[in-house]
């Protein structure tokens, strides 16, 4: 049945498999040259605003998620959450500092929305029958099989060192979010979600480029293309194919932003899922009635790249450097010492 919530249902995005709340983030009103997606905010600011910290009457152990398949909201322990995500984010083969690297952030990212979202009916969307977001435990037995104990126990012991730490900036759960892996610079939360945050700015991830699948191909028939970028107001002939993507202008970090195509304009993230993309750093070339879209990392490119994050720990960082190198500007605090001072 469709919920009372669903008239103010909280934006979303996937991040590496994980659901921003992107009315968490303040849409920049002086960024209007591309058609960036409708960011719903509280604020006017162009930085993001102190959430107010979860006192002891309001705070509850366990996350409120929306499950998108199901449609239901569910309660999930702050335990089981951290768990889930740190499975279905990376699973357990990656080095231990990068899994406990993630499940602080997915910890804290999940404080940063159970505060920004204290009025509404949920704190952020998941489907975690298909590992989006996190994934219950009886699903990872599915995944892991026999090898679901062994998997577990490292999964468990990341999970309860990860829960010990939070990510904050001026006092506050920081919107830690994550993504697979960059172009080889992190993207700022600006360029992709037309707001500043102050930690969330490109920083360099290095070793994602080392990753087997860090560049990937996209090819999709003239006639597709066509119809897409004309569906979304682009006005083309069907001439002159070559030149359709010409001119894409990039960020700082070497995503597209965006690029003028016929009458319109697109953003390098609208592309980006109008073709089924891995991320915004792309480049395009026609040949022969196709578009080949030539693609380098997976995700939005913003906050921590797991694969950047598993390449630190393997050069012997731990959790912590790792989550300083990508919230800059951001502390880690015990999370015991946080509750005990809001």
């Amino acid at each position: 049945m469709m919920l009372k919530f669903r008239a103010a249902v909280i934006a979303f995005t996937l991040a590496a498999m994980f659901m921003i709340p992107l009315s968490a983030i303040p849409k920049d009103a002086e960024k209007p040259k591309t058609e960036k997606e409708e960011i719903s905010s509280s604020s006017s600011s162009s930085e993001i605003g102190k959430a107010e910290f979860l006192t002891e009457e309001k705070e509850e152990n366990f996350f409120r998620i929306f499950d998108i398949e199901s449609e239901e909201i569910i309660n999930v322990s702050y335990e089981d959450y951290v768990k889930g995500a740190i499975a279905s984010e990376m699973g357990a083969d990656f080095e231990f500092e990068a899994l406990v690297a993630q499940g602080v952030a997915a910890f804290s990212c999940g404080l940063y929305q159970k505060n920004a979202h204290l009025a509404a009916d949920y704190d952020f969307s998941a489907a975690p029958d298909k590992k989006l977001g996190y994934m219950t435990e009886e699903k990872a037995r599915d995944v892991y099989g026999s090898a679901f104990d062994e998997k577990w126990a490292v999964i468990s012991s990341a999970a309860e060192k990860a829960m010990e730490y939070v990510v904050i900036y001026d006092g506050e759960p920081a919107l830690t979010a994550y993504h697979a892996a960059s172009n080889g610079r992190t993207e700022s939360a600006e360029n992709v979600w037309g707001g500043k945050v102050p930690y969330l700015v490109s920083v360099k991830s290095p070793g994602d480029a080392f990753w087997e699948y860090y560049e990937s191909e996209v090819t999709v028939d003239e006639k597709t293309v066509l119809e897409k970028l004309n569906k979304n107001g682009a006005g083309l002939s069907g001439a002159y194919q070559e030149q359709w993507f010409e001119g894409a202008v990039l960020t700082e970090a070497g995503y597209v932003d965006y690029i003028e195509i016929g009458g319109a304009t697109f953003s390098g993230e609208r592309i980006r899922s109008l073709f089924g993309l891995r991320s915004a750093s792309f480049s395009v070339k026609y040949r022969e009635g196709e578009f080949v879209f030539a693609v380098q990392g997976y995700g939005h490119g913003v906050g921590l790249s797991q694969i950047g994050a598993n390449y630190m720990a393997k050069e012997g960082f731990d959790f912590k450097r790792i989550l300083a190198h990508y919230y800059p500007g951001t502390e880690i605090v015990k999370y015991k010492n946080l509750t005990k001072n809001a």
